[in-house]
């Protein structure tokens, strides 16, 4: 093993401390990191360290099946987006009805001060709650905590707001209002940051906030890294991964190794992972571009621990952003919380209002599938969606019941005579596709994005993940209803290794460069495209 790489005896305790560990267990202020894996394990959440057996030997590794996942999780970027928006929208309201009702009392009808004042004190309140992180919500952050950063917010944004009032309208200027109103949003945003508190805790304990990480390596570095997040619980570290099991212990404080690289790729639970961080040193170079060489063509991002997080006697680095140090990749760094939130807002109202708008048309749809051929009027059948997490897609029928295919083993070709009559009508205008607007609804898809394929679909016999390398990478987003492949002409059955290739490049360009903007362009581009194609069978 690398100089760094930590062996844990029966008991608990390291087999060797490097020399970190023993200058820490000589600074007061570093006693907590070095305790023994049974109180590390409890104080953390962590699964419980090998039992031992009374002939003193160990007993075998933690099973994967036995390591619980969160399945719904919700990004901690776009929900800090969303709080923002509305600390941004309740104190605007309540600052310009306080200012506008104080002022024209004074003033008779002029209109500009309280315009002037109350513009005036929302930057001055939005501002100083962005520059204390008011909306950051760290796991290990108390409610008296939290607050007094909201009121040291409130207070500065106050003080500015006065001296600006006083300085560019002192002839107008009402320090009663401005008090008035300044106090107001200051009891807004207390009862608001209580609740988000409350609720950023709750959605924290249940493990749907923290990014999810497995780790490669047994090493010093995991060892430090699982230390740093035991004080500020910013990563759910469920498992360490290492290709040397003889030689790696069988957890590290409590977090479990549990097997080789191979299991992780054969793990049930690995599209629920964010993350899979690489803990080798550099100077265990060649380790690492094998373990990487493993895990690359996996759409879970994958992320280095930098070296200086080896050597530093205390680590000041938030986990999150240490956790963020990734290798470049085809499909770029992840998108902003707000473009997560502008994507999913957009989502949710547009599919919604197209299903209450459109239900006289989908339920006449409906019937007529029903009465152009026995079966159900809903097909479903399972799709990869984002991370490879299968789910189950809805479409109109269009195929005789007798001849569904859920694995898409074969592709629809010219005069399939196991499409209907009205299943013709439908996939030639996309409409079968209409249904999927209950996956955008429910979050498994997006308006825009790579479509979603078939879990076992292939390409002249072949599965088609397995005939481009880059193929994992368009399910690092959501899938999508359209796409950037699909307005350029790539729709339908991929018949060849070359159409693959196509659809894959076409998808990593659209998530390379996606935005909202891109988005609309995209969906307004759709049906002049699907109309105008005489070409690809669907």
């Amino acid at each position: 093993m690398a100089n760094k790489d930590i062996l844990l005896l029966k008991d608990g305790e390291p087999k060797r401390r490097s020399g970190t560990d023993r200058r820490a267990a000589n600074r007061p202020d570093q006693q907590q990191a070095i305790e023994t894996t049974e109180g590390f394990a409890a104080r953390i959440g962590a699964p419980a360290p090998a039992a031992q057996n009374p002939d003193g030997l160990a007993r075998p590794r933690v099973a994967l099946s036995a390591i619980s996942v969160p399945k719904k999780q919700m990004s901690i970027n776009a929900l800090r987006a969303a709080l923002r928006f509305a600390d941004a929208l309740i104190v605007t309201a309540i600052i310009m009805a306080t200012i506008w009702g104080s002022y024209i009392g004074l003033n008779g009808k002029d209109i500009i001060a309280p315009v002037v004042a109350g513009v005036t004190g929302a930057f001055a309140f939005i501002g100083a709650l962005f520059f204390v992180d008011a909306h950051r919500f760290a796991p290990t952050e108390t409610l008296g905590a939290h607050i007094k950063t909201v009121l040291t917010a409130s207070a500065a944004a106050l003080g500015v707001w006065l001296s600006a009032a006083l300085i560019t309208r002192p002839d107008t200027f009402s320090p009663d209002a401005l008090a008035i109103a300044g106090g107001l949003a200051t009891l807004a945003l207390i009862v608001l940051h209580t609740l988000y508190h409350s609720q950023a805790k709750r959605l924290h304990n249940a493990g749907q906030l923290i990014p999810t990480i497995v780790m490669l390596g047994a090493t010093e570095a995991a060892r430090r890294l699982i230390e740093e997040n035991a004080k500020t619980r910013e990563l759910n570290i469920l498992a360490i991964f290492d290709d040397r099991l003889s030689r790696a212990p069988h957890n590290i404080h409590g977090v479990p190794v549990v097997g080789k690289i191979e299991d992780l790729l054969g793990w049930d639970a690995l599209p629920y992972v964010h993350r899979i961080v690489v803990t080798l040193p550099s100077m265990a170079a060649k380790r690492k571009e094998a373990f990487v060489a493993q895990v690359r063509l996996l759409p879970n991002r994958i992320a280095f621990v930098v070296d200086e997080f080896e050597t530093l006697d205390h680590v000041q680095q938030r986990l999150t952003q240490i956790a963020r140090v990734g290798m470049a990749d085809v499909t770029g760094k992840p998108k902003s919380g707000r473009h997560t939130l502008m994507k999913r807002l957009m989502d949710v109202s547009v599919s919604g209002t197209l299903l209450i708008l459109g239900a006289p048309f989908l339920a006449i749809l409906a019937l007529l599938i029903k009465l152009d051929s026995p079966g159900p009027v809903l097909f479903k059948q399972p799709r990869h969606g984002f991370n490879n997490r299968v789910f189950h897609v809805y479409k109109f029928r269009s195929m005789r019941t007798d001849a569904a295919d859920l694995q898409a083993a074969q592709q629809t070709v010219a005069g399939d005579t196991r499409v209907t009559k009205l299943g013709r009508i439908i996939r030639k205008t996309s409409l079968d596709e209409l249904p999927q607007l209950i996956n955008v609804l429910k979050g498994e898809m997006s308006l825009v994005g790579p479509r979603p394929h078939a879990v076992g679909m292939r390409t002249n016999d072949v599965e088609s993940y397995k005939l481009v390398e880059e193929y994992a990478h368009r399910h690092k987003v959501k899938p999508g209803m359209t796409g950037w492949a699909q307005i350029n002409g790539s729709r339908g059955p991929l018949h060849n290794a070359e159409d693959v290739t196509r659809r894959v490049s076409l998808d990593v360009e659209y998530i390379e460069r996606a935005s909202v903007l891109w988005d609309v362009v995209i969906m307004l581009k759709t049906i002049p495209c699907l109309l105008g194609d005489s070409e690809n069978i669907r």
